[in-house]
């Protein structure tokens, strides 16, 4: 299916839904991700406007043997719907192990640029809630990632961080190029990403996209990320 097709199938489907009572805003960039796919069925999240911090799902025309695409509202706080997209995830992951399916997991959100529908793939991410951060993970793991070039990367409500060093939010990802170009290490750069669990879900993937963007040039990005309570 044509970007512009899809586009249209995604406004009609909200509008629909829209006269349900139901409104969704996808969250926006201004980076360009995926932009065709065939065969897939779509995942919903809603707010619940009735109750505060709650979350509504719609997977009734879910089909397993598809993509699956989550349409999910960039106002939902990450605390909500980590835990549902780690479900699916598993849910998927468990079809995979008995059919041997090649099947993929996108976030959907639009292209601002392009004016387009776009997705990230985000089939092999596994998040970790109310754990330590990655740090910890890297020291009780140390065999597997001691060959990297390891940064943390922690967005909190207020700043981010690489490593221990605090960074305005305004202009980080230049900042974070700047850092990665001086940074002199022969081994391959791996980020490991640490999320408030209070960030709306559109800083998410606006963070997200804005990675995915740099890293085929200067860095990977680790499978797992992880999610912390401040207080």
């Amino acid at each position: 299916m044509k970007p512009s097709q899809l586009y249209w199938l995604l406004f009609v489907t909200i509008s629909i839904l829209s006269c349900q009572k139901k409104e969704i805003k996808i969250p926006t960039s201004d980076k360009t991700g995926i932009q065709e796919l065939s065969n897939f069925s779509e995942i919903w999240m809603f707010r619940d406007n009735n109750i505060e911090d709650s979350i509504i799902i719609k997977d009734n025309n879910l089909i397993g043997a598809t993509n699956w695409i989550f349409n999910i509202d960039r106002n939902l706080k990450l605390k909500k719907v980590f835990p549902k997209i780690q479900y699916f995830q598993e849910k998927r992951l468990k079809r995979a192990e008995e059919n041997k399916s090649e099947f993929k997991n996108y976030l959907s959100y639009s292209d601002t640029i392009n004016k387009i529908l776009s997705f990230v793939d985000m089939s092999n991410i596994q998040f970790h809630f109310n754990t330590l951060q990655s740090e910890n993970c890297i020291l009780k793991n140390f065999d597997y990632y001691k060959n990297y070039n390891n940064i943390h990367l922690t967005f909190g409500l207020n700043s981010y961080f690489i490593n221990e060093t605090e960074i305005n939010k305004v202009g980080f990802v230049g900042k974070f190029k700047e850092f990665l170009l001086n940074s002199k290490n022969e081994n391959k750069n791996l980020l490991h990403l640490n999320f408030n669990q209070d960030l709306t879900y559109q800083e998410y993937l606006n963070i997200k996209t804005q990675l995915i963007y740099l890293k085929n040039e200067l860095f990977k990005i680790d499978s797992n990320e992880y999610v912390f309570d401040s207080n």
